[in-house]
């Protein structure tokens, strides 16, 4: 088939209808008139042959195909837009799904830093409990290391020796005037220097 003539075609028409307005004006029996008579109404018979012409069955059928088609097209197109839309649709609840979700684990999150924070902190204090713990328990050993010697040395009894013990370091004994506490100072200082009593 060939193609239409859009233009060619309007034109025709547009010069077709002020002829087909002075045929319908005609009286209704004269319904045999010659091409003579009908000019002499008024009537552009050329007008009329040339819309006859372009507009032949051939052309009806063709515009008539290229409707269809172009209703074909507008109804995949709408389908399209339809699945498209439906499509945007379930992303955007998928989307704020997922916008609730982030925002229940940045909850969660800031929950576990503060969690995290604040065994930071219980851990930090129990190191510092378990270091002054281990220093009281090392220096209790360290006491009883000296008590034994001294005991052992000066040949004093447990209860006596324990009698002057203080907080800080020892009283003097009173009876022998021996100096207790600048000997567990001594005592400290052989120590921190790394000399152990033999069988240590």
């Amino acid at each position: 088939m060939t193609q239409i003539n859009y233009q060619a075609l309007r034109e025709a028409a547009e010069r077709a209808i002020p002829a087909m307005e002075r045929l319908l004006m005609l009286p209704a029996d004269d319904d045999l008139l010659s091409e003579q008579e009908l000019k002499d109404y008024g009537v552009d018979i050329d007008a009329l042959n040339a819309f006859k012409f372009l507009a032949g069955p051939e052309t009806v059928l063709a515009l008539l195909d290229e409707r269809e088609r172009n209703q074909q097209y507008i109804k995949r197109r709408d389908q399209e837009n339809e699945d498209i839309a439906l499509t945007v649709g379930k992303l955007r609840v998928e989307l704020e799904g997922k916008d609730k979700l982030i925002a229940e684990l940045g909850k969660q999150c800031a929950e576990w830093e503060r969690n995290a924070l604040s065994n930071f902190e219980e851990c930090a204090a129990m190191a510092e409990r378990i270091e002054e713990m281990s220093k009281q328990s090392c220096e209790a050993r360290e006491r009883d290391l000296f008590e034994s010697w001294v005991m052992h040395s000066i040949c004093i009894s447990k209860s006596t020796l324990e009698g002057l013990r203080t907080e800080t370091g020892y009283r003097n004994a009173t009876l022998s005037g021996t100096d207790f506490n600048r000997m567990w100072k001594q005592w400290k200082s052989i120590r921190a220097a790394g000399i152990r009593i033999k069988g240590e």
